[in-house]
């Protein structure tokens, strides 16, 4: 049996080279390792520099029927040096002499390992960049362009159901938040806020205030059961990233932007978002996320309804601009929470501009 056919017999070594990229499961003779094994029968201990003619001769005497050139070997050594699985003995010298033991492997492997460890990163940013891509595409747009490519008619998508918090605010974006123009009511309710308050809406939120830049009059109605989330330490520190936010809308008032957000008292009815009476999205489940988007023409009662339910809840509310931290505290704001914080933060504002 040959030093090759001895270690790739050895499957967990072979496994381990193979994860390298060393080996492959076909090529059961690879070059550089057929050259290196050769090399290394070859070394006494310690290891003596060996010439080409030696390693030459020891590859024609193992395997006379190969028939390998002396142009092709050399090209194997040199590849072998540049992975350091051998080395020189001396880089000035006219002939060059190698050497190759547990040493030059460690370091050829080590430097195998890291080429594929940077290959398979560089492959799983690649995979995360085309998940981010898939996942930010929004089906019903995707068919509408579809259809009008095909029939070139612009047809309407008159409802859906949307799963997930993400998927909703992609139906969100290109059905209300991108589309809507100065003038335009957004009403949006938040009346179940576990769902919401995670590590990733502040960069929801920011789509709401791309749209008040445009002149568009976003109103939040928020539920004081937000307040509860302040018990728990994953909510509160996603409440407490936001409050850089609440500083950016109390700058974009001060400019006559329309953003108010508003604390709900009274039971819940519709958790909704609208834009103006065209179109809604439902929110039917809260754990998982669950809503239903419809048009006018799929349902105009419904729509109606809903915006009639939350104008008037919002002329019962009370802005956050306007709370006090007493009236905070007697809704449920924990003295010293995060919301408290951005009530204070509104007094220190207004305190600055007297």
């Amino acid at each position: 049996m040959s030093v090759n056919e001895s270690m790739l017999n050895n499957k967990e070594f072979t496994d381990a080279l193979n994860l390298f990229g060393f080996i492959s499961g076909e090529q059961r003779e690879p070059r550089l390792l057929t050259i290196l094994s050769v090399i290394l029968k070859l070394q006494t201990n310690p290891p003596m520099p060996l010439t080409f003619s030696q390693i030459y001769e020891e590859i024609e005497r193992e395997d006379s029927s190969a028939r390998l050139t002396k142009a092709w070997i050399h090209k194997v050594l040199k590849a072998l040096i540049e992975v350091q699985l051998i080395r020189v003995d001396s880089q000035t010298a006219h002939r060059k002499r190698y050497i190759a033991d547990v040493n030059t492997v460690m370091a050829g492997l080590e430097q195998i390992k890291s080429q594929r460890v940077k290959q398979l990163e560089a492959q799983i940013q690649e995979s995360k960049d085309v998940l981010k891509e898939v996942s930010a595409l929004d089906c019903g747009k995707l068919a509408q362009e579809f259809v009008k490519d095909i029939t070139g008619q612009q047809q309407e998508i008159s409802s859906r159901v949307v799963r997930g918090v993400d998927a909703l605010h992609r139906v969100l974006r290109y059905n209300m938040l991108d589309l809507a123009k100065k003038g335009d009511i957004i009403r949006a309710t938040l009346l179940w806020a576990g769902p919401w308050i995670d590590s990733t809406a502040g960069e929801r939120i920011l789509r709401f205030f791309e749209a008040a830049e445009r002149g568009v009059d976003i109103r939040y109605l928020i539920s004081t059961d937000i307040f509860k989330l302040e018990n728990e330490q994953e909510k509160r520190t996603n409440l407490q990233a936001m409050v850089g936010l609440f500083q950016k809308l109390i700058e974009m008032r001060a400019r006559g932007k329309k953003f108010d957000a508003r604390f709900y008292l009274g039971p819940k009815t519709y958790n909704q978002i609208s834009l103006n009476r065209d179109n809604m999205a439902l929110i039917i489940t809260e754990n998982p996320v669950t809503a239903t988007w419809i048009t006018r023409r799929f349902n105009p009662d419904l729509i109606d309804n809903a915006v009639r339910s939350f104008d008037r809840d919002w002329k019962r509310s009370k802005s956050i601009f306007d709370l006090t931290p007493q009236e905070m505290a007697a809704m449920g704001g924990v003295p010293g929470g995060v919301m408290s914080q951005l009530v204070n933060s509104k007094r220190k504002e207004e305190i600055i501009h007297e």
